[in-house]
């Protein structure tokens, strides 16, 4: 079959939803992601049957492939960003190298700039993706395996531990906060979001149970999240409260273990940010720090998410030396520029940059390894160990003299500093 034996479209109604349950079924199979394709279709919070890209053959209206835009709300530094991760990314085996993911990887772009997304994100397959534009940044997924042996047997009769429900949703919000505020990236899960999570999700591959550990001595209370499915043989824990004590978390660990050998798992793994708090403790007991994989993400327009982080900027610049900046920067993308021009340590500017017009500092970055430095994944100075082409003109090019030869390093540490971010799953 050739392209023109395909057509691209949106889905319509709840047939489609049916057609792409089956068709991922089909494709997945033994894994039952057509169950949570229908499941986000019909309950996923801020979906809509629109945000499903489907090419079909013209003769049979047979799915050849599919996915899903899925919408999220994330945080950097507080300030709310608009995300859409492209999700459930499939082409049955006879349609594939026909060029039928590009082609709605198109239209999918052309929504992201439509729609004013400031990420797009996805949790893919390694070395792929780098062709539709999606590149390595905010770490995902990771391996902290804690062997049974050296958790302790007892609970303590101070703490009680009990399942979590939607009775139980404006506790995890306020426990949602408290994450929020321990990473610089984060993602922002509605009341709607926790419901979906206690109720629809249970339904998918995705589903959890949630534990709610009770401390009857000082009345606190935190919790913890257990996968029904995932990668490896342990126990999987992906959330537990930032602010667990280490006693608390001792209580948690000895529940944990019990839970574990009932299921004939040998290990716990935490799916945690290496310096979470509860990792921390982790580690601490004998677990090896995990190396995590990462989300792949695209920025759609790089002006808009820099307009977006001058709270961001300022803030940074006024702890530093260059409190009192003024001056312009310009981030040399090599197929474009863009300028921001401080006065006063305030950035009263961003827009792209002139041709031909001198400016007092210029950073250079591929557009590739934008995503890591503008999410704080690695600074540039550690990318630059890997990668020659990012590098702050004055200092390797044509340093002025009126201009310190260091001068748009600084800045770029000062703006753009490596800071600690993870993201919690919302489905």
């Amino acid at each position: 079959m050739s392209n023109d034996d395909y057509k691209l479209r949106r889905a319509e109604s709840s047939d489609d939803a049916d057609k792409l349950h089956d068709f991922f079924n089909e494709i997945f199979h033994p894994e039952d992601v057509g169950m949570l394709a229908r499941t986000i279709f019909h309950s996923l919070p801020g979906m809509k049957k629109e945000f499903w890209y489907i090419a079909e053959t013209k003769k049979t209206a047979e799915i050849a492939a599919a996915f899903a835009l899925i919408p999220w709300s994330w945080e950097m530094a507080g300030i709310p960003l608009k995300v859409a991760e492209m999700g459930i990314v499939g082409t049955g085996e006879k349609h594939r190298k026909k060029g039928l993911m590009k082609r709605l990887n198109q239209e999918f772009d052309r929504t992201l700039i439509s729609d004013g997304f400031d990420l797009s994100v996805i949790q893919g397959i390694p070395g792929f993706y780098n062709h539709f534009g999606f590149h390595y940044a905010v770490p995902l997924a990771n391996h902290i395996e804690l062997p049974l042996h050296v958790i302790p047997d007892e609970i303590g009769e101070n703490y009680n531990i009990r399942k979590g429900g939607p009775d139980d949703i404006d506790f995890f919000l306020g426990q949602d906060e408290v994450y929020r505020n321990a990473f610089s990236f984060a993602s922002v899960r509605s009341r709607g979001h926790w419901l979906y999570l206690m109720t629809e999700s249970l339904k998918t591959e995705m589903g959890s149970e949630f534990r709610i550990i009770d401390d009857l001595r000082t009345h606190e209370t935190y919790y913890c999240r257990i996968p029904n499915q995932g990668f490896g043989s342990g126990l999987i824990i992906s959330e537990i409260s930032d602010g667990i004590t280490q006693e608390a978390f001792a209580g948690l660990l000895a529940f944990l273990k019990r839970l574990a050998e009932e299921r004939g798992k040998p290990y716990i793994r935490l799916d945690l940010h290496n310096r979470s708090n509860a990792a921390q403790m982790a580690i601490a007991m004998g677990a090896g720090e995990g190396t995590p994989y990462a989300w792949q993400i695209k920025v759609p327009n790089r002006e808009q998410l820099l307009t977006k982080m001058v709270p961001l900027f300022d803030g940074r610049l006024k702890e530093s030396v260059f409190s009192k900046y003024a001056g312009t920067l310009r981030l040399e993308f090599y197929e474009e520029s863009i300028d921001m021009k401080w006065k006063n340590g305030r950035i009263r500017h961003v827009g792209h940059g002139s041709p031909g017009k001198e400016v007092e500092n210029i950073f250079c970055i591929p557009p590739d390894l934008f995503p890591a430095l503008c999410t704080g994944t690695m600074g540039w100075r550690e990318l630059r160990q890997v990668r020659p082409d990012i590098f702050p003109s004055n200092l390797y090019l044509k340093a002025k003299q009126r201009i310190p030869p260091d001068e748009t390093g600084l800045l770029i540490d000062v703006l753009f500093p490596r800071t600690r971010s993870w993201i919690y799953e919302q489905y």
